[in-house]
């Protein structure tokens, strides 16, 4: 096997190229998880709180 034929495999082998795709893929989900958490998370973290609050004024044991 020469030089070129082994260059010629690592050339026609996309392996590598459909891991980077998925890898890109993952962070571009990440970062929008990320962002809807940075967006809504303080709103929802408020709305749980007055929650809890109303739970532990009403409800008796």
């Amino acid at each position: 096997m020469n030089a070129r034929n082994i260059l010629e495999t690592f050339h026609n082998n996309e392996d590598g190229a459909t891991s980077t795709e998925y890898i890109v893929l993952l962070i571009l989900i990440a970062c929008f998880v990320i962002g809807i958490v940075k967006v809504f998370g303080n709103t929802l973290s408020e709305k749980y709180q007055a929650a809890d609050e109303l739970i532990m004024k009403e409800v008796r044991f």
